[in-house]
Parts: structure tokens; C-alpha cells; sequence
């Protein structure tokens, strides 16, 4: 345990003090300077406890956020696949349709072909 400075002064002087004490005093200014060692204590161990729990209240925090933007990440990436999906299938069906179309003419062209061939 650590003293501050003003309570080693305060120690310090109930020694000086006590010297030219009675039994009573010297007594009585133990009894302050234990209470005193106790107080000290007993404020450390509250600022611990609250250090320790503003940790534990920051990690929460950060758990919470890390895992908003996990979700927020997770959607963003479910929605452009979707979209490249619907783009992809789109552009598969335009070339179907173009491909159908060239060939539709191709057989058209042969036809007529064939057709003034055979006339």
C-alpha cells in the first residue's frame, strides 16, 4: 500500500506529537492513523473495482459494436451478391435471347436459301 504525501505527513506528525503525549493521545492518534491506512485501502480497492468494471463495460461495448458491424458487413454482402446474381441472369438471358434470334435468322436465311435454290 502506498501513502500519499499528506497522510505520511499525517503519520509523521502524530509520531512527533505522540512523543510528547499521554498515553490517551498517543492512543487516539493511532486509532486515526489505522483509520486512515483503512481508508486509503478501502479507496484503492473502489477505484480497482471501478477500473475493472469500466473495462469490462468498455469490452462489452466493443463486443456489441464489433458484432453490428459483422452483421452490418454480412448484409451489405448478401445484397451485392444478390444483385450480381439478378445481373448475372440477366445478362444470361439477354445473350439466350440474342443467340435465339441469330439463329432464328440463320434458319430464315437457309430457307430462303434453300427456297431460291429450288426455284
Amino acid at each position: 500500500m502506498r501513502l500519499k504525501k499528506s497522510e505520511l505527513f499525517l503519520l509523521g506528525m502524530l509520531v512527533v506529537v505522540s512523543a510528547g503525549c499521554n498515553k490517551a493521545d498517543t492512543q487516539k492518534m493511532q486509532q486515526d492513523a489505522k483509520a486512515t491506512g483503512e481508508a486509503a485501502q478501502k479507496t484503492a480497492a473502489d477505484a480497482a473495482e471501478a477500473t475493472k468494471k469500466a473495462v469490462n463495460d468498455a469490452t462489452d461495448k466493443t463486443k456489441a459494436a464489433t458484432s453490428d458491424a459483422v452483421d452490418a458487413t454480412k448484409q451489405k454482402y448478401d445484397e451485392a451478391a444478390a444483385k450480381t446474381k439478378q445481373a448475372t441472369s440477366d445478362a444470361v438471358d439477354q445473350t439466350k435471347k440474342a443467340a435465339k434470334k441469330a439463329a432464328d435468322k440463320a434458319k430464315q436465311a437457309a430457307k430462303d436459301a434453300a427456297n431460291k435454290v429450288n426455284q
